[in-house]
């Protein structure tokens, strides 16, 4: 009976352990995101967008600085579970993260039911109603553009649909072409994977061999799957991603974790096809606002030779090309201090104060 007793108390001990710990995260957590309303913007909330709710989430510090409004990759990749790692952006900016259908938040409220509607025009479209809606709520002139990846794509898009809404467009893991830039970047992933000695990696991609791809089917995602893999991670990055304070962020940002794969996975499958084929040049390469693109030196999803070949064709008021030494496709969410530095440097000299103030045009 006396082992049991004392098997008893040390359980207690540590419950009553584990339970502090989470009280201290969690007012850890509280304190770090919380944010003064006299001042700043915390909001989030579905809103109705294409005849639609969709999440939008609104953070920052002052309303004061610039709106930056973050299209994200995927297609149905959201970045709101780590809001929390981007607090220092909202000192900057005021931060919107958008769940598009088939994302997300969003997702979680209307499911596949918005598969007829998943196309560019749509995400397009949809892009311009949030910007007008950003606009009209935060009583501002221009929006500051960010687009990753999927979102570089639905970004340039909506610029030359409606120049008029945005101060500058910066592009991260930017689209030219993706079939034509999927076929460029085979040889260069399986190098890297030979490098690296990831005989898993050789196998399947030796196995699977260069584009094109059969739309059906696990195979088309097994190149861009490895390249996102083996995209470069820092050792601080790589450490907070293993640690559990990271999780405990995650999940109370995100209450519904399947939701959030299972709908980045429905938007993958609807939009494969229509994404392959775009072409962006094909939209024009004359810009009517500044433009700026921010490339890891090591991206292989959407490579960097072919988004500089882009960016050298672009005419702009004014444009610059960052080069991110060491990272890959994934810089913007592996480094966001870094790449919040290359926004204040190269992004924001080329905005007028007066093109984001309170107005409207």
């Amino acid at each position: 009976m006396q082992w049991m007793k004392r098997t008893g108390v040390a359980i207690g001990v540590v419950v009553v352990s584990v339970a502090a710990v989470v009280c201290i995260c969690a007012a850890s957590y509280w304190k770090a995101m919380h944010i003064d309303a006299s001042r700043g913007i915390e909001e989030a909330g579905y809103v109705k967008i294409g005849g639609i709710d969709q999440w939008i989430q609104i953070r920052g510090r002052d309303r004061n600085n610039p709106v930056l409004l973050w299209l994200n990759g995927g297609p149905g990749f959201s970045q709101i579970p780590q809001t929390y790692f981007y607090r220092e952006w909202e000192r900057h900016f005021t931060v919107v993260m958008w769940d598009p259908r088939g994302q997300g938040k969003t997702f979680e409220r209307s499911g596949s039911s918005v598969k007829a509607a998943m196309t560019i025009a749509q995400f397009t479209t949809d892009g311009i109603e949030v910007t007008e809606y950003l606009r009209e709520h935060l009583g501002k002139k221009k929006i500051l553009l960010l687009g990753h990846s999927f979102g570089s794509m639905i970004g340039v898009h909506m610029v030359h649909a409606r120049s008029d809404l945005f101060a500058a467009y910066i592009g991260t893991g930017q689209v030219t072409n993706l079939e034509q830039q999927i076929e460029f970047a085979y040889p260069r992933v399986v190098e890297r994977a030979q490098k690296l000695n990831n005989k898993l990696a050789v196998q399947q991609l030796m196995q699977v061999g260069p584009p094109p791809y059969l739309s059906a089917g696990p195979t088309k995602w097994v190149e861009i799957g490895w390249a996102n893999k083996l995209d470069p991670i820092p050792k601080p990055r790589l450490s907070a991603l293993s640690d559990p304070w990271f999780w405990f962020v995650f999940s109370r940002q995100h209450s519904a974790l399947d939701s959030f794969t299972r709908g980045a996975e429905f938007s993958q499958e609807t939009m494969w096809n229509e994404m392959l084929v775009d072409d962006l040049p094909q939209l024009g390469l004359t810009f009517a606002i500044p433009v700026v693109i921010v490339q890891g030196s090591e991206d292989l999803v959407t490579p960097t030779p072919l988004a500089r070949e882009y960016f050298d064709q672009i005419k702009a008021p004014s444009k610059n090309f960052v080069l991110l030494e060491g990272t890959g496709h994934l810089s913007l969410i592996a480094e966001p201090q870094r790449f919040l530095q290359a926004l204040i440097d190269h992004a924001e000299p080329y905005i007028a104060r007066s093109s984001w103030q309170g107005g409207h045009l």
